[in-house]
């Protein structure tokens, strides 16, 4: 009897062993499963949003594209449309920030223009292109500090050339004289060789009373562009101050047959006047 019931007990402490392995087994089977199902549920929400990404990012291709083809064919309006639809998906993209700046610029639209651009050089910092285009919509807005300060800055950046004259003209503009004469100068001396540059510079030189400088200036203008009939017209004015009337009445009468407008035209003949009078 006793063997029977040592042998029970024996039976029913394996029994209770084998449940609480099974028991722990099982356990441990369902936290693998669990871990599985964890697993592929984050692969399946990875894929998800690696394909949520991917249809993102071409989307905001095909609107940028799209803009650029619309600004080549100046439809300022649905180049702004689908590049404010681009910046919905890619809100700090530069190039997008920067085009929609160019398209309102280019439309006229100048406040929205200037808020463009100061987003784009806060998303990139330090392009002179972005600094003279910014300064360029405050002149259009007549915030003429805001203009020098801009151009100063693409000035310090790489010494453009074409900031330096737009300093020079803005200062001219602003009867700055001083300034004006400085920056034409250093726009020449960086390379600038352009008939608009040569011109300020005469006309500047010309109110400094420095006239046969002035007239140099005024001739290389008309070895750049012969018909430049507002650069002839500055060089007869040189010509007047330092009493050479002929030579003044004698570029005057050149160029007077090739003039179309009419506000030349009026211009040269109040000098062919005046010299006529002097004599």
């Amino acid at each position: 009897m006793e063997k029977k019931l040592y042998s029970y007990f024996n039976c029913a402490k394996i029994h209770k062993r084998e449940m609480t392995f099974f028991k722990r087994e099982s356990m441990k089977a369902g936290k693998v499963l669990l871990i599985l199902v964890l697993c592929v549920f984050v692969i399946s929400c990875a894929s998800s949003q690696a394909k949520n990404e991917q249809k993102q990012a071409q989307d905001f291709q095909d609107l940028y594209e799209r803009a650029l083809v619309a600004m080549k064919y100046n439809l300022f309006d649905e180049a702004i449309k689908y590049l404010n639809d681009a910046l919905t998906l890619s809100p700090n993209h530069y190039h997008s920030h920067y085009l929609l700046a160019v398209v309102y610029a280019q439309k006229g639209s100048y406040k929205e223009a200037a808020a463009a651009f100061e987003k784009s050089l806060e998303l990139k910092p330090g392009n002179p292109e972005a600094h003279l285009k910014l300064a360029d919509v405050y002149r259009q807005l007549n915030l003429l500090d805001k203009a020098e300060e801009q151009y100063k800055k693409a000035f310090a950046i790489d010494n453009s050339t074409i900031a330096s004259f737009n300093l020079a003209v803005l200062y001219y503009e602003q009867g700055e004289l001083d300034q004006a004469l400085e920056f034409v100068q250093r726009s020449i001396q960086k390379g600038n060789l352009s008939a608009e540059v040569f011109n300020l510079q005469g006309v500047l030189l010309n109110q400094f009373k420095r006239y046969s400088e002035a007239i140099i200036s005024f001739q290389n203008v008309l070895k750049i562009d012969p018909n430049h009939a507002v650069a002839a017209i500055n060089m007869a004015v040189a010509y007047i101050n330092i009493n050479d009337l002929n030579k003044a009445r004698e570029i005057l009468l050149k160029i007077r047959p090739n003039v179309q407008e009419q506000k030349l035209k009026d211009r040269i003949n109040q000098l062919l006047e005046e010299i006529k009078k002097h004599k």
